[in-house]
């Protein structure tokens, strides 16, 4: 019979990492022509990270945690779990959690997996991670979201190229984390799934590069669609799952599609703009790392003491969901 962990584990502390190498809206009003407005203000990103040519997803991971490590008192060698969410795992095998976990020189002991999510990837990592804590009486865990979609964009399209960016982030939760998570909601609609895809280096296209026909394809209009249908009733019904009103909640962190994405949900839901806060203009579309980066850019767990935060993460899959974080005082 499993023995429950009594404590409810919550978010302790986030690191976040940003390769160098930065792609400016300069570079891309030359190779498109676009419209600088178009990029500075409807999109809302002025730069973007990219990874370098031998800069793999398991480097972004390290360095995320890497940086937690240094400003977290808790030892390494106290963490019992790792969870890696990434699309573009360094290889098909082994898991590149693996790989994070002998590069950190964290225990032998630790269990170690990746989990395969896009854009709603945080909000599934911190379910996944909090229930394995909870079912093992673990009391450590790192919860790595680490993606490098520029390894499968085609740099001329002008769809994905202006949204993306690289980026990590490290979440540490602990048994007594003051970040405590509340009920979770989670939505799927795999009919969409040709929305937001990479179609080569699979096992339905193995032979097929991810460049060309085969590398990151977005259609955007129909991602816009599928999340003005799905996020708003999502988010109300995590609210009520966790018995609170929006007028309750102090943040909504929103996963950063782009700058007219997330304006859009503000208008739609009639919310104060203050409490949907932005920080897409000088890392892009992270995938599964905006929530993280966004919590880490209001001050992480500490300055956000006596807040509730709702997280929505929404986009390929398609998939969604969304959970209540109440840091306390």
């Amino acid at each position: 019979m499993l023995h429950h962990n009594a404590n409810n584990p919550g978010i302790a502390y986030i690191g976040t990492y940003l390769p160098a190498a930065v792609l400016t809206n300069d570079e891309l009003v030359e190779r498109f022509d676009f419209k600088r407005p178009f990029l500075d203000d409807k999109i809302g990103v002025h730069t973007r990270h990219i990874a370098g040519p031998d800069e793999a997803v398991s480097d972004l991971a390290v360095n995320a945690a890497e940086n937690l490590f240094a400003q977290c008192p808790v030892p390494r060698d106290s963490v019992d779990l790792v969870v890696l969410c990434t699309q573009n795992p360094d290889f098909k095998l082994p898991t590149t959690a693996n790989l994070v976990q002998d590069r950190l020189g964290l225990p032998q002991t630790v269990a170690a997996f990746d989990i395969n999510q896009g854009c709603s990837g945080y909000v599934y990592g911190l379910s996944v991670t909090r229930a394995m804590m909870m079912a093992h009486d673990f009391d450590t865990a790192l919860l790595l979201t680490a993606d490098g979609y520029s390894k499968v964009m085609d740099p001329g399209d002008r769809n994905t190229t202006p949204l993306f960016g690289d980026g990590a982030a490290a979440t540490l939760l602990t048994s007594d984390g003051g970040g405590k998570l509340g009920n979770f909601t989670f939505g799927s609609d795999g009919s969409g799934a040709d929305d937001l895809i990479v179609r080569g280096g699979g096992s339905r296209n193995p032979d097929m590069p991810t460049t060309g026909p085969g590398a990151l394809y977005m259609n955007g209009r129909a991602i816009y669609k599928f999340m003005i249908h799905h996020v708003p009733p999502d988010v109300d019904r995590c609210l009520a799952a966790n018995d609170l009103t929006r007028d309750d909640v102090d943040y909504f962190v929103f996963h950063q599609a782009s700058g007219h994405m997330v304006r859009s949900l503000i208008r739609e839901m009639a919310l104060p703009e203050e409490k949907v806060p932005m920080v897409i203009e000088d890392c892009a579309n992270t995938v599964s790392s905006t929530i993280p980066i966004v919590l880490d850019a209001i001050g992480g767990p500490s300055a956000l003491a006596g807040k509730t935060v709702l997280l929505c993460g929404f986009g390929v899959g398609l998939s969604w969901a969304s959970t209540v974080a109440r840091f306390d005082v």
